[in-house]
């Protein structure tokens, strides 16, 4: 595979070179590789870096989808059984019972559809034996019910073949096709003869709803509909995000060999590392991701984008990797969750948990730690530790100090004085505390002050108590430890992606796929781009309001009538040159089908209603 930006239904590529990326970026002054060796690793990582990263989200989603395609698979091709109901139909059969025709209805994002298909096409061609050929054939708006009916109906097709049709997307098709095209299959006597080999697997993207109020009653009672949906959508995110947090963040994967090679295998054995996530771009990442359809291509388009920012803007940044930062930061949240969180049992929840902290600890800064202080599950495990029978608490700075001296010794040399005291106050109870004898009896007359002077000394005394004071010194120290690692990356951090950094004193702001300055925010608000022809394209494909698909006329005649202070063959030209960059960031989508000429969106804003 050559690596690059493609575009146009991948039949376009633009090539990145040594030339490309060099008349891209500019290096400091001063800056000159030391060696070939460093200067081939730095376009190496730009590459891969800026062109990659769906690779990398495949390969860490690949178990997911297999599982979802190896199910609807199974369900399609599992022989009917002796139960199995069967209908007479009177209008096209009145003599003969006939099966219910099976549907799969698959909900799923467009933008990750091709992959799910050629997944699903892969599943039923490893199904395939001897005594069973499976035939799939793919259905776009454009195709003719009776070629449908033909590809079917071929001479060579024997009793052991089994069919199936493949609706690429029910939004896109032409009003009642689907229905027409079950019917045809009931009505015409050959293919009625075959419904138990054919099978159905229809592609939703918005829901299953939009399919039952648009398929008719009289169409659902001939099939037997099953649906399958996505519902691992959490595991998604935190597999897809776990990728790019930090080399740390899962076990340490080992770096390339040979910084030459191009072996996509090679590529997923090690993360993007040193970039890290800031707060604020996860929450971007997670609100586009779950706002908009869970698609997994939006998610890509939106890391590399942002990595391609960071390296227009400076483009040594992996430099400076923070690397014993990171893992001490790793390894002080997985030892806070593990005696202070939940700590699932099974690794892929564990994950999640750890995810889930950690994009809290990076949104919500210092917050974070009031309201953990105030959760059940924290006052339940400090309880336990603390509160309860001192060997609970030895137990505890055991597991503590074997997993804190490697990274924080200077924590862990405190940490054994304060647990010397512990000690102490264990051998020698205190003696500070009021005895029965010497307490004042509630049955004795005494005055108002001389209660307060008797409960002021009481709480004194409990105060001073060394056991007390020793444990509260621990859980003082260990706080102290999580308050101070677990925090924000800093903004001076060269590495991090989506965050605001400081350069004499100047706040630098760009194009970024973060909270505050993204794509949506220059294109759609910003004033300075409103009269640009690509922000106006794209305003202007927005207000039909379509939620997937526009006419590319239409799109063409509504841009002309809002492009200003052009000619109108100089607006023509704008138009397609402006389609061609939307394109080109992955904001649209040619139709797969040759024949059509409509627009696919891919990616639909958050926070803005563009009006034209």
């Amino acid at each position: 595979m050559t690596p690059g930006i493609t575009f146009h239904r991948g039949n376009k590529k633009l090539k990145l070179g040594k030339a490309e990326i060099n008349e891209a970026i500019e290096f400091p002054e001063d800056f000159e590789f030391c060696s070939m060796e460093q200067e081939r690793r730095f376009f190496k990582n730009f590459v891969d870096d800026v062109t990659r990263f769906d690779e990398k989200m495949a390969h860490t989603t690949a178990s997911i989808y297999d599982t979802a395609t190896n199910e609807i698979a199974t369900w399609i091709l599992k022989k009917p059984g002796k139960s199995s109901k069967t209908k007479g139909i009177s209008v096209f059969s009145p003599n003969e019972p006939i099966g219910t025709l099976k549907c799969a209805l698959v909900q799923c994002n467009f933008t990750d559809i091709s992959r799910l298909i050629g997944d699903f096409r892969q599943k039923l061609l490893e199904k395939s034996t001897e005594n069973l050929e499976v035939r799939d054939h793919l259905v776009t708006e454009n195709d003719a019910i009776h070629e449908i009916i033909d590809r079917i109906l071929e001479k060579n097709t024997s009793s052991t073949t089994c069919h199936v049709i493949i609706i690429r997307q029910f939004e896109s098709l032409r009003p009642n096709f689907f229905a027409s095209l079950v019917s045809l299959l009931f009505s015409n006597s050959t293919c009625r003869r075959l419904i138990p080999r054919i099978k159905l697997m229809t592609c939703v993207s918005t829901s299953p709803a939009f399919f039952t109020q648009n398929c008719g009653l009289e169409t659902a009672n001939l099939m037997d509909l099953t649906h399958f949906r996505f519902t691992k959508l959490d595991d998604i995110f935190s597999k897809i995000i776990a990728t790019g947090c930090h080399a740390h963040f899962l076990p340490p994967r080992p770096p390339p060999k040979n910084i030459e090679e191009d072996d996509p295998a090679l590529l997923n054995n090690f993360d993007c590392a040193p970039a890290v996530f800031s707060g604020p771009f996860m929450k971007y990442l997670k609100n586009r991701f779950f706002a908009c359809d869970y698609s997994i291509s939006a998610l890509s388009r939106a890391i590399q984008l942002a990595l391609l920012q960071k390296y227009l803007e400076d483009p040594l940044w992996r430099e400076d990797a923070h690397d014993a930062e990171l893992q001490k930061y790793d390894r002080v949240l997985r030892v806070f969750l593990e005696e202070f969180g939940e700590n699932p049992a099974e690794i892929d929840e564990k994950l999640a948990e750890n995810l889930r902290c950690h994009v809290e600890i990076q949104s919500d800064g210092g917050d974070f730690w009031t309201k953990i202080r105030h959760e059940s599950i924290f006052q339940e495990r400090k309880s336990a530790i603390f509160d309860g029978n001192s060997t609970n608490l030895h137990s505890f700075l055991r597991r503590f100090l074997a997993k804190i001296t490697p990274i924080d010794p200077k924590f862990c040399e405190k940490l054994e004085n304060l647990r010397e005291n512990l000690i102490s106050a264990e051998q020698n109870p205190e003696k500070s505390e009021i005895s029965p004898e010497k307490s004042i009896t509630t049955t004795q007359k005494m005055s108002f002050l001389e209660m307060q002077k008797q409960r002021r000394s009481a709480m004194t005394a409990k105060q001073q108590n060394p056991l007390r004071s020793a444990k509260s010194a621990i859980f003082s120290h260990v706080m102290n430890l999580f308050e101070t690692t677990l925090q924000p990356y800093p903004s001076t951090w060269r590495n991090v992606i989506g965050a605001n950094f400081w350069i004499d004193d100047v706040t630098k702001t760009s194009l970024d796929a973060s909270d505050e300055y993204d794509i949506e925010n220059a294109m759609l608000n910003a004033k300075k781009f409103e009269k640009m022809p690509i922000s106006v394209a794209w305003r202007c494909l927005l207000t039909h309001r379509n939620f997937k698909s526009v006419p590319m006329a239409e799109w063409a005649e509504l841009f002309l009538r809002n492009v200003q202070q052009m000619s109108r063959k100089s607006a023509k030209g704008a138009f397609f040159a402006a389609a061609g960059q939307l394109e080109h960031i992955g904001l649209i989508r040619g139709a797969v089908d040759k024949k059509s000429t409509n627009v696919h969106v891919l990616y639909h804003p958050i926070s803005f209603i563009p009006d034209i």
